[in-house]
């Protein structure tokens, strides 16, 4: 992960790209329902590793993913189906809903209790733990121990803490890349031309030349690539300073966070912050300056405005092969610039996983699908890169090149089961994914790594405080208006919503937890 979204990111407007910053608000309530399902002891199942799938029932599993909806994708699900249908008897229906559109989607099918089986879940699309708090998903404790063999030696036992919601588990983590890395994708011919010493961009701010040039030289280009796609907030640091900031709920919008060197983590809102104040002001004076389009905050789909080429520079993740990754996304030469500094926070590890939906009739199936996507690695890059030799063709063992204008390149390996089974990229280092790990053993660490904020008891604060950060976000974000009027504004709205109040809620929470680990 992906991701991303990163991850691909893992789709903030200052991820947009691989994975994208993560972060959750919300937590666990169960059902009766739930209960019946964790307790009930399933049918054991005979499985790829006893030889077959003669005690299973045929079964369809339905699928729920975030992404672009790829032309191929029932000719790629056959060739899974018969994969599916040979080791676990079952097939999938995978329904993939565009990347603006999946979080309303998502809460249409929620609420109306349909029994769908997997969805992808995060702290920034469908968001995990409001559905956990809403009780749509399935504590998962007891069938991943029955049929997730694969996945739970392939994932460290170190990062399931941040998965946990009142000590339970209600999602698969997708073994991916949990180090976030923020950086700049640029377009590699406007770069060369006008000579961009990439070393030197060590925060957002230090791209303005740049800009400014492709301006001036450029009719028909747009500088910076703004979007209100996916309002979020962002990471408040640089790569010149460090990670001095981090977010108190893995829910990419909420704004409250802490200062990383306070050892007493003391909660306040990131929207009062300078840091705050002075990014919005550096999106004014470019959109002020013509580098972001007029109507950029109107813009939905960003992965479509991406791909355009229109534009000189855009947001993404930033980590080993990711400009590899960007290229083939975008479908042009990309080069990159670090802006954010790497690190692992409980939202990163949570950027990217899977669900099983309370309703589902086949729980045990569905566990074991996953499982499968651990351990199958001919499986796994085939749901990432489709048939070889049609959307794909392998210039060494693991190594592929996308065919152009594949009519399946969905980019969204991040977002199922293991990362590091897929085969990398043509130009990404054949050691790729053991940077990948590397990196998340490596990076700094958040000290709230491991905290998950619990909302039972401020569900109405937090809801009102979301709708209130997806509305001004996308205006602050693309410079659209005025921080200095926009801003307060802000302020005013969150304070009448209740955000005082969920500061001491989350700060009580902290306290408790910081004496339940020793911290």
């Amino acid at each position: 992960m992906k991701i991303r979204k990163m991850s691909k990111t893992l789709c903030l407007l200052l991820t947009m790209g691989l994975l994208t910053s993560a972060m959750l608000s919300g937590c666990g309530s169960k059902s009766a329902n739930q209960d019946a399902l964790q307790t009930d002891t399933p049918p054991q199942a005979s499985t790829t590793e006893s030889g077959g799938n003669q005690t299973l029932d045929p079964v369809n599993l339905t699928w729920y993913v975030v992404g672009t909806p790829q032309k191929d994708q029932q000719l790629v699900t056959d060739e899974i189906n018969k994969i599916l249908k040979e080791k676990i008897n079952a097939t999938l229906t995978i329904n993939t809903i565009d990347w603006g559109a999946y979080d309303q989607k998502m809460n249409v099918i929620t609420s109306s209790g349909e029994p769908y089986d997997l969805a992808f879940t995060s702290s920034w699309a469908n968001n995990y733990t409001q559905n956990v708090s809403k009780g749509a998903l399935l504590p998962l404790d007891d069938l991943l121990q029955k049929y997730g063999k694969h996945i739970l030696e392939q994932v460290p036992e170190k990062y399931w803490p941040a998965v946990k919601v009142n000590g339970k588990t209600y999602g698969v983590l997708n073994y991916q890349i949990y180090a976030i890395g923020r950086g700049l994708n640029i377009k590699k011919d406007l770069a060369d031309k006008y000579a961009l010493d990439r070393s030197k961009v060590k925060k957002m701010s230090d791209i303005t030349p740049f800009l400014e040039g492709v301006k001036q030289g450029e009719p028909g280009v747009t500088p910076f690539m703004a979007t209100g796609t996916v309002p979020a907030m962002n990471e408040l640091f640089d790569n010149e300073s460090g990670m001095t900031i981090d977010q108190v709920q893995g829910n990419s919008l909420n704004p409250l966070g802490i200062h990383t060197d306070d050892p007493s983590l003391k909660v306040f809102n990131m929207v009062e912050s300078p840091e705050f104040m002075a990014q919005a002001k550096m999106f004014r004076d470019w959109y002020q300056k013509g580098l972001i389009r007029k109507d950029a905050a109107s813009l939905k789909d960003g992965k479509a405005e991406g791909k355009t080429g229109k534009y000189a520079v855009l947001t993404g993740g930033f980590g080993p092969g990711s400009e590899t990754a960007a290229t083939t996304e975008y479908g042009y030469p990309i080069v990159q610039a670090q802006t954010v500094v790497q690190y692992v926070n409980t939202g990163s590890i949570i950027a990217a996983m899977t669900g099983i939906n309370k309703n589902s009739k086949n729980p045990e199936r569905a566990m074991m699908l996953l499982d499968l996507l651990f351990e199958d690695k001919d499986l796994y890059n085939l749901v990432t890169y489709g048939i070889e030799g049609m959307h794909y063709t392998k210039s060494g063992d693991n190594t592929v090149e996308i065919v152009k204008d594949s009519a399946y390149n969905p980019n969204n390996a991040w977002e199922f089961g293991s990362w590091f089974n897929a085969y990398v990229q043509k130009g990404q280092p054949a050691d790729t994914w053991d940077q990948m790990k590397k990196a998340n053993d490596d990076s700094i660490t958040s000290p709230l790594l491991g905290f998950l904020y619990n909302a039972d008891t401020m569900k109405r604060e937090n809801a009102q405080i979301n709708a209130i950060m997806n509305e001004y976000l996308p205006i602050i974000y693309t410079g659209t208006q005025d921080p200095e009027k926009s801003v307060p504004e802000l302020i005013q709205k969150l304070k009448a919503a209740g955000v005082d109040a969920l500061i001491t809620d989350s700060q009580k929470q902290i306290d408790d937890w910081k004496a339940a680990n020793g911290k």
